[in-house]
């Protein structure tokens, strides 16, 4: 019996051997339900729905989403149509992959959306999953254990690029790369495709995935499409799939032309993929933003308000902020120039300008601009980033205050709020949706929008808990 068990064992490892990369995690979660899933994964797949389509509804109206939305509404002519899929907070539908693209734009248009896993997760995967369900009659559990695997995939392939920094320092962007799998793969698992077909959807996906930081040069509106672009890509891919169209079953690790030798050269690390597969959800790894901007600002943001709490301080007390953080840091957010939204959004220097100024950095803050008021001009010219911490620091920059009256103030928070191990309460994430959902939406919207998540996994009928998202 020993021998017999030993055999089926060496059988397995064999056909494993023989399968790729993309095709062990296809068959992982084509296989998977919600039944497996941990109540942990569960729970979390809530809060990150939740929280992204209240990131949605802050978009609905920015210039970036009304952009997409016209083009998008220009090429198919769907304006009103009872077909497709819902574009949140209006009365329009379009076709599954042009939805997804113009809802990941809103969800992603104001820096609401959550962070870490490929970047911005939420903003790629709930997108491409609720537009793929209103056309196929999926019921709420498969929709939730769609979302699992799609933020789990994102989030395994940003750590086998090898990590944010080295694959972002090449210049791509980690959202629009490694989410366009985490968005095929969850379109896959809410058409039911099986572990074949779902392997070629991420092959197709991989095929065409792109999505650059040139827009920092500019402030050019692209960065916001980034995640409704990649989940576009993946629900097109996985259509396609359905079809009968193939794609590379080795996307990930060809030697020409695969993902890793192209995109992420020697930082790569394949393996990384298949790491705890079955065994642990990189949902885990993401946070959700209580701060309307980039998340490499929050933790000089928390520093402040620290010290703010604990010293009394008014902006006219400060007389200038340094802070000490990696060099990454400094280029993706040492900016001085403010000219619109984005720019503020992505300037340490103008958020620690309206957080001393108001003592918050929501949305408010942003948009519209602060720049007006001479307080907040004053402090982004007396903010300075130093890179003088080593590229593999981790935690929360030294933020150094020094006082009108003489005094030197500095504080550190090693994880900023909203982190994995310093997460927001369930009481501010609903404050959060809540200041979101409920001006576009109306409280009764919101509070029914927040029981049909709370009770998804028993809803049959998908189209109406998608209903809920448009206008009255």
């Amino acid at each position: 019996m020993h021998q017999t068990n030993t055999n089926a064992q060496n059988s397995s490892a064999t056909k494993d051997s023989l399968r790729s990369l993309t095709q062990r995690v296809a068959q992982h979660w084509a296989q998977r339900t919600f039944d497996e899933l941990p109540q942990t994964d569960v729970d979390m797949v809530r809060q990150r729905l939740l929280d992204t389509l209240a990131a949605g509804m802050a978009g609905i109206d920015a210039e970036e989403t009304a952009a997409v939305r016209a083009g998008m509404l220009a090429i198919h002519g769907q304006a009103g149509s009872a077909a497709g899929a819902a574009l949140w907070g209006t009365d329009l539908k379009l076709p599954a992959p042009q939805a997804a693209l113009v809802n990941g734009t809103a969800a992603h248009a104001r820096e609401l959306d959550d962070f870490d896993g490929c970047g911005h997760t939420g903003a790629v995967v709930v997108p491409a999953v609720m537009a793929v369900a209103q056309g196929c009659g999926a019921d709420g559990a498969t929709v939730m254990t769609a979302i699992a695997a799609g933020y789990d995939l994102a989030g395994r392939m940003l750590n086998a690029a090898g990590g944010y920094r080295p694959h972002n320092a090449l210049g791509w962007h980690s959202t629009a790369t490694c989410g366009t799998f985490g968005a095929a793969l969850a379109a896959a698992r809410v058409l039911g495709l099986d572990a074949d077909r779902t392997a070629q959807a991420l092959g197709i996906a991989g095929s065409y995935m792109g999505g650059v930081w040139a827009f920092m040069q500019d402030g050019a509106m692209t960065k916001r499409m980034h995640p409704g672009k990649a989940a576009e890509t993946g629900v097109t891919a996985a259509y396609l799939a359905q079809a009968g169209m193939t794609g590379p079953a080795q996307i990930l690790e060809a030697p020409w032309g695969g993902f890793f030798t192209t995109y992420c050269g020697a930082h790569a690390q394949p393996q990384r993929v298949l790491e705890q597969l079955g065994e642990f959800n990189a949902i885990a790894l993401t946070g959700i933003k209580p701060y309307a901007c980039c998340r490499a600002s929050h933790g000089a943001i928390d520093a402040l308000l620290e010290l703010r709490a604990a010293h009394g301080l008014r902006a006219q007390d400060i007389a200038r902020i340094d802070v000490h953080c990696p060099a990454h840091t400094v280029k993706l957010v040492g900016s001085h120039r403010v000219d619109n939204v984005l720019e503020a959004q992505m300037s340490m220097p103008y958020a620690l300008a309206v957080t001393a100024l108001s003592g918050r950095a929501d949305l408010p803050q942003f948009a519209p601009l602060q720049t007006d008021d001479p307080e907040v001009r004053r402090l982004i010219a007396h903010t300075a980033l130093h890179a003088d911490l080593p590229a593999e620091h981790v935690h929360g920059p030294l933020l150094k205050l020094q006082c009108v009256d003489g005094r030197r103030l500095q504080a550190q928070v090693q994880f900023a709020k909203g982190h994995a191990r310093n997460p927001i309460s369930a009481a501010e994430l609903r404050a959060k949706a809540q200041s979101l959902i409920a001006p576009p939406l109306g409280q009764a919207r919101f509070e029914a929008l927040e029981q049909a998540v709370d009770q998804l996994q028993a809803h049959h009928d998908f189209d109406t808990f998608a209903a809920l998202l448009q206008a009255a």
